[in-house]
């Protein structure tokens, strides 16, 4: 599945695109000679050119080095609130669906419960319960995302519950826990990684939103929804400080939802081509 959909020549411009991203926010200082956080009033407000490449902010911060700053942020806070979802999501679905019976009734009762209530809510009162900063915002994501999940999951483990390999597992004396590790998590990979894919850019979504309305990554650090916020305060004057931030932000996001589409589509061509298999 992976390498058909790496043959889409789109998708991989798109993990170039994001790799080349990762690789400069990781490196940080060692691309650039200016460091995020470093003010220069003199040099305030000043369009892009050859010494500030993207233009300085209304204290004189290279635009350049702070939003590889905030990519840096805000892919540490998607990152750790995809495992959250994932970790969650997969063990609440996977022990829903294997058991059966009054766990199930009872697991997918809590995640239906949850679901009903408007994930963004959710995590505006977790991040004003938590208080605002890095961990708590990733942690209240995480908490959001893993309610789809965890139905998903659910799904694909009651169709393959029954298969012999299961019963043979079963047969020869293994729990549910190590089916689990051993058959169910091998087989809701796909599934996983395609969630992985579009659970990044939801997050990302959701930390620009935080951090726009206040709640979200707090100063001095800056994450790409804290330089929009930023820029929008004075986008009309000067441009750059918004246009930029922006552009990064959709290209990071696009280039993920291209990528859990690919994924998705991989997946299910799959899955379809089993069943007629079958």
């Amino acid at each position: 599945m992976l390498i058909e959909t790496l043959k889409n020549r789109l998708v991989l411009a798109c993990l170039i695109l994001i790799g080349l991203y990762a690789v400069v926010s990781i490196g940080g200082t060692l691309f650039f000679q200016y460091e995020p956080n470093s003010q220069d009033l003199l040099q305030a407000n000043t369009g892009p050119g050859a010494v500030h490449w993207l233009g300085t902010d209304y204290l004189g911060r290279d635009l350049l080095a702070r939003i590889v700053y905030g990519i840096r942020i805000s892919l540490t806070i998607a990152f750790f609130a995809t495992l959250i979802n994932i970790t969650v999501g997969f063990l609440v679905g996977s022990v829903s669906g294997l058991l059966g019976g009054l766990a199930d009734r009872l697991l997918i009762g809590m995640v239906d419960i949850f679901w009903c209530i408007p994930p963004f809510l959710i995590v505006v009162m977790l991040t004003v319960v938590l208080e605002p900063g890095i961990k708590n915002i990733f942690i209240a994501l995480g908490l959001v995302l893993w309610i789809p999940t965890a139905r998903m999951i659910r799904g694909e483990v009651r169709v393959i519950r029954n298969s012999p390999f299961i019963k043979f597992a079963r047969l020869n004396g293994a729990g549910s826990f190590q089916i689990m590790a051993r058959h169910i998590l091998p087989n809701c990979i796909p599934v996983l990684l395609t969630t992985a894919a579009f659970s990044i850019p939801d997050a990302i979504m959701a930390e620009a939103f935080l951090s726009i309305v206040g709640l979200g990554v707090q100063a001095p650090n800056a994450s790409l929804g804290v330089l929009i916020s930023d820029g929008l305060q004075s986008f009309r004057v000067y441009p750059w400080q918004w246009f930029f931030p922006v552009l990064t932000l959709t290209m990071l996001v696009l280039c993920f939802n291209i990528l859990g589409d690919a994924l998705h589509e991989a997946y299910s061509s799959k899955a379809k081509g089993l069943l007629e298999h079958d």
